[in-house]
This record gives C-alpha cells, structure tokens and sequence, in this order.
C-alpha cells in the first residue's frame, strides 16, 4: 500500500506526505536507508548522499529532478538522527526555500514496516514555485519509496 498527498498551508508554505507499505522488518529497512552507498542501485529522485547518516554530521545529497536529464542538484543538509527510526534536515536552500524534509521507519506488526517520507517547503520563492515543487516532489519521493521497498524486501528474501 502506498499514498501520497500535499496540502497547500498558504502561498509559500506546502506540506507533502507519502508513505509506502515494506515487506520486511523496520531495522533491514533502516539498514538499506543508511546504506547510502548503494543508493545507486536502487534509488530513484534522492539518487545519493555522501557522508554518515548519525545525528548532527553533514552530509551531501544528490537529487535528480529530471529523471530524463542527467543534471544533480546537490545540496548540504545538517541532520538530525533517531538511530533506527528517523532522520531529517530543516534548512534553507536555493531560493531561501526551507526544506524540512523527514525520513521515519516505522515497525509493525508481522514483521512489516511503514516507511514515511515528508516535507514542508515554506518561505524563500515557494509563492512562485510551491506547486511546481509539490509535483515534482511528490513524483520524486514516491519513487524513492517505491525503491527502497523493492531493495529492502530483495534482501529480506536473501537473508
């Protein structure tokens, strides 16, 4: 099961939610989320972060907005960790557009796992881009989950 959705808060403030449905256990898709050296392999929009997912380092991360063009957008994020539960950043980046984007791992029962991927983008030139953004995000993060849920339930039968 997977879903998706964006609220317009006002002009320059937009909340976007997906969230994806895995077949295997929060800590194996904990580990193929901090295994961002084989984003490569699997990984769609977010296609790579260099540096440790561990609270407060900074990392580098390579978004693909395009999937037709081969352009990166690359952009430094502080986070912020719960070990084997969550990280996100809340900083601004081009066009002063705050980003507060969240990744949260969620157990369930029956060994299953929810995995949340969120965003606000508030402020900055959001009046002019905010929807634009919203789809493109929105697009972006549903195929990063769709990804991870494919690599993560992969292993899961492997092991």
């Amino acid at each position: 099961m997977e879903t998706a959705s964006s609220e317009k808060v006002n002009l320059s403030h937009h909340k976007i939610h997906t969230d994806i449905l895995i077949d295997a256990p929060a800590d194996l898709v904990w580990s193929v989320l901090t295994d961002t050296a084989n984003y490569k392999d699997w990984a769609e929009f977010l296609v790579g972060i260099q540096g440790e997912i561990k609270d407060g380092s900074t990392i580098t991360v390579d978004f693909q907005l395009d999937s037709s063009k081969e352009k990166l957008t690359t952009l430094e994020h502080t986070i912020t960790v719960v070990d084997g539960a969550e990280f996100f950043w809340a900083e601004k980046g081009p066009g002063g557009i705050r980003d507060n984007h969240h990744f949260c791992v969620e157990p369930l029962e029956g060994g299953k796992t929810r995995f949340v991927q969120s965003d606000e983008i508030l402020g900055g030139i959001t009046f002019l881009m905010g929807g634009r953004l919203v789809k493109m995000y929105v697009e972006g993060y549903q195929a990063f989950n769709r990804g991870l849920k494919a690599e993560a339930e992969r292993r899961a039968q492997s092991a």
